[in-house]
Formats: structure tokens, C-alpha cells, sequence
């Protein structure tokens, strides 16, 4: 064999090679993005409505964990549960940290403090971080656009403009710093069957209708309903007409917000200070007459309550509440399936549920929604994994689920998630569905809704209002005397910036 048709005969044969080489990598390559992009595996899973870019690798952050401290409410709850889920689909450990209001507030204050970034993902209250702590978000905004991350379908247009507004910015509404998360809302619990039993007599007695969320509902007609339930109605029955949470606690300030707002009075008037926030306040109005009238109603209110109201927080008027101790209550709409727990709840199937009863201008329902956001100070892998979380977290399937779940409850931060037929689901979740959202809607209504004040120095504001709101009823002070306190403590603040 010459060295010609040597030649030839190499020359072939490296092309064969070369032919079967790129024949076997293109084949493997296209089993390879197969795999990679065979997301059918979401099909009737919580994903499987999420806006994923053509061939997204739902796995491609395997390995990773994510730590999402949050306040342990029912959503939190639900997302424990159904976290599971995600993993298996992502490969992504989930650690769920669920703690109370204070801790969580204290936690995520240390950690953006220490720039320590162990909490990848963060429950961020609008009053106590948002407000303080926006520059330690990570700013969403690019996350949503980016072609080859997932999207949130219809932000912003699917959520509640008021409800965006509050969790989502800061200042201006330029910069997206969370997602609405939750929608928490101080609504009316009341014993629908003792006011059942005791209607006619009351009405006998006193000329009207006693039961809440009827026209004219006032303030003064809930304190006279409440001391007419403690002196008519058994103990055996019930022991109180009413309970509050006026502890030296943020719940004093949102209870008693709730009657400062009905009489049209607020802490301070300046622009946008309710709903995008301000760094400080201008304009305190905490001397004005709508503040003295909402202080002495106020101290009428918890005078005609448990005694041991002065000492209650949110968590203890909904323990007594449960345990059958209390007739009304405000208290937030997301301890709806804590009161209807048959299992467990003394009260299951006997409550109401009503907007807060009118002042001189309005009923007035304070607000407590918060957003999930990333830590600024995670690494960009663990963002990226991050913002694959909130989009799921968020999304309309998780919200519907959290709704219909046994421990939710919850409602829905979308309006897309209100488009259901109800004759098409499941009695436990029409159940589920309807028996306070009538009351959470109506509170929602424009003049219905109290927002309180968003800006950055409101920590020292609040328990300067805590404290002075505290001591008035734990120590029957006077309300004008009160109001002067409250006025210089806030004015020393505006001094020393």
C-alpha cells in the first residue's frame, strides 16, 4: 500500500470518526435540553401555572438552600407545608423559620445589621423593615423583566394598588422591593349565636339592633352592648361582652388606631406618609380634637372590656375568644380557622364575622399586610433561587391554596384569585371562602381601610404611642394630658433628626 492510499484511507476514516463523534454529542446534547426542559413533570403541581421562559431548567439551582424567615401565621403555615413540594420539583432545600412578631422583627434587624445575609429570604413587614430597611432588599425590579427569569403574571395590575403601595416600595414607587405576600386585616369576631339568643331583649331594652356590622354600629353602641352582655348574659355562657389587646405591645397601637381613624383623626397629615412612607413626619396632629375624642372613647371601650384586656395582645384576646371567654372582639381576619377548628375551638361554627364599628366618620380597619424579598446580601445564585421562590410563593395556585387549606384562611393578595365559581368547588372550601371574606372585603373598602403611618423612624413613634396609650389605661389617666405627652415625645424626635 503506497503512501497515497495510506493517505486516502486515514483521511476517510477521520471523517468517519468525526461524522459519528458530532452524530453521538448532538444526540446527547438533545437528550441532555430534553431533559433539561421537560417540565411536564409540573402539570398538576403548584407550578404548573407559573410563567417559565421557554427551555427554563427548573432544577438548575439543585443544592442550594435558602433560609426564609417569616411571622408564624397561617400563610406561613401553609407555605411549611406545601415547601415539600418545591423541593422535590427543585431541588432547592426550603428552611422555613416561623417565629413570632417580635423575633422576627429582631432577627432580620440583626442580620441586614451584620450584613450577615443568612436570611436569603425575608418576611418584610412595611412598618418595622421596609420602612428602615429598604436599602437592604434587593431591588426586584430587573428580576421581573429579565427574559430568562420567571414572572410574576400581571404585576402589577393583578394586586391591590393599595396593597403594593404599602408592602412593595418605599418613598416612590420606583423601586420594587417585595412582593405582597399576605393580607392580614383587623375585622370584628363576634358570637353570632349569643347575639341570636339575645336579640329581642336587647332590642326590647334598648331600641335597636345589637348585632355588629348593622347599620350604625358605632363605638358607643359596642361599649353598651358589651356591658349589657356582662350583665345579662350567664357566665356559663359567656364571661365577658367584649376583649382588646391593650398590652404595652404593637397591638394597643393597631387597636386602638382602629378607633383613632373611625373619628377621622391619624397621628400625622403629611402626603404619602400612609402609603409609598417618608423618612420622618412634618405635621402632628396628636393634639387635635379627633385625637382627645378617639382617647376617651378608647378608655370607655376597654373600661366596658375583660379586666384583663389591659395585659392582652393580639394572641391572648384570640385564646379567650376561642376558649368561649368573649363575645367580641377586634382581632385579625387570619385567626379565622384558629376559631372555626372543630377539633380544638370552642366557638367553631357559632362566629360572625363584621367590618369594626363606626365613629363619628367612619368604621375603621387597620391593615397588616407584608411582602417576601431577597436579602441584598445574599449571593446571586442564591437571588436568582430566591426570586424562583417568591414567584411560586406568590402565585395565584399558592394563594388559592392557602386559602382552601385546613390551617389557611388567608385571603388572596391577587385579584385573579377572587374569579371563582364557588358552585364548582368543595363545600370545605366555600366554606372556607365565604364566611369572612364578605367581612375582609367590605373592610377593604377605601372608606373602610385604615392604613397607618409608614416612615423610618416609626419604631421610636410607636413606643412612644405604646407606652403613653399603655399607662392612659392602665393608670386611668387623663386624656388631654396623654395627648400632650404624646405631642412633645414626638416633637423631641423631629428635634433630634
Amino acid at each position: 500500500m503506497n503512501k497515497k492510499t495510506l493517505a486516502i484511507i486515514v483521511i476517510v476514516m477521520g471523517l468517519l470518526i468525526t461524522t459519528f463523534l458530532a452524530r453521538y454529542n448532538d444526540k446527547n446534547m438533545e437528550q441532555n435540553t430534553q431533559v433539561k426542559n421537560d417540565n411536564n413533570n409540573l402539570i398538576g403541581t403548584n407550578f404548573e401555572n407559573l410563567d417559565l421562559p421557554e427551555n427554563y431548567d427548573i432544577r438548575q439551582f439543585e443544592g442550594i438552600t435558602l433560609n426564609f424567615i417569616v411571622e408564624n401565621n397561617l400563610y406561613a403555615n401553609v407555605i411549611l407545608h406545601e415547601s415539600e413540594e418545591f423541593q422535590d420539583i427543585t431541588g432547592i432545600n426550603i428552611k422555613v423559620k416561623a417565629v413570632d412578631f417580635d423575633t422576627l422583627i429582631q432577627k432580620v434587624n440583626l442580620d441586614f445589621i451584620a450584613k450577615d445575609g443568612k436570611y436569603q429570604l425575608i418576611y418584610v413587614d412595611p412598618y418595622q423593615t421596609l420602612n428602615r430597611f429598604y436599602d437592604y432588599l434587593e431591588v426586584l425590579n430587573s428580576y421581573n423583566t429579565n427574559p430568562d427569569y420567571p414572572h410574576i403574571i400581571g404585576y402589577t395590575d393583578d394586586f391591590f394598588e393599595y396593597q403594593t403601595r404599602v408592602i412593595s416600595y418605599f418613598e416612590e414607587d420606583t423601586h420594587l422591593y417585595t412582593v405582597p405576600f399576605d393580607s392580614t386585616t383587623m375585622i370584628l369576631y363576634y358570637r353570632k349565636d349569643i347575639f341570636d339568643a339575645y336579640r329581642d331583649r336587647f332590642i326590647e331594652e334598648k331600641g335597636y339592633d345589637p348585632t355588629p356590622g348593622t347599620k350604625g354600629f358605632t363605638w358607643e353602641k359596642y361599649i353598651e352592648v358589651s356591658r349589657w352582655i356582662d350583665e345579662n348574659v350567664p357566665d356559663e355562657e359567656i364571661k365577658y361582652g367584649s376583649g382588646h389587646m391593650a398590652q404595652k405591645h404593637n397591638s394597643i397601637f393597631c387597636d386602638f388606631s382602629n378607633v383613632l381613624a373611625s373619628y377621622g383623626g391619624d397621628y400625622f397629615f403629611d402626603e404619602n406618609i400612609n402609603t409609598l412612607g417618608l423618612k420622618s413626619f412634618k405635621n402632628i396632629n396628636v393634639k387635635d380634637k379627633e385625637f382627645l375624642k378617639a382617647l376617651d372613647v378608647y378608655k370607655q371601650i376597654l373600661k366596658a372590656a375583660a379586666p384583663e384586656s389591659v395585659e392582652w395582645n393580639w394572641t391572648d384576646s384570640a385564646n379567650a375568644f376561642r376558649n368561649g371567654e368573649i363575645a367580641m372582639m377586634p382581632n385579625w381576619d387570619e385567626n379565622y380557622t384558629y376559631m372555626e377548628d372543630e377539633l380544638h375551638s370552642k366557638v367553631a361554627g357559632k362566629v360572625g364575622y363584621s367590618i369594626l364599628p363606626n365613629g363619628d366618620e367612619r368604621s375603621a380597619n387597620i391593615f397588616g399586610g407584608s411582602g417576601i424579598g431577597i436579602n441584598k446580601y445574599a449571593s446571586d445564585i442564591e437571588k436568582q433561587a430566591s426570586w424562583l421562590f417568591i414567584t411560586w410563593a406568590t402565585s395565584k395556585d399558592m394563594q388559592l391554596k392557602v386559602l382552601e387549606h385546613p390551617e389557611g384562611g388567608s385571603l388572596p393578595t391577587r385579584k385573579s384569585a377572587y374569579d371563582i365559581n364557588t358552585e364548582t368547588v368543595d363545600i370545605q372550601f366555600e366554606d372556607n371562602f365565604i364566611k369572612h371574606k364578605s367581612a375582609v372585603l367590605d373592610a377593604w373598602k377605601p372608606e373602610n381601610l385604615y392604613l397607618r403611618p409608614k416612615i423610618s423612624n416609626f419604631y421610636d413613634v410607636e413606643q412612644i404611642i405604646i407606652s403613653n396609650l399603655h399607662d392612659m389605661i392602665k393608670y386611668d389617666l387623663d386624656s388631654k394630658e396623654v395627648s400632650d405627652r404624646i405631642y412633645e415625645e414626638l416633637r423631641q424626635i423631629r428635634l433630634q433628626e
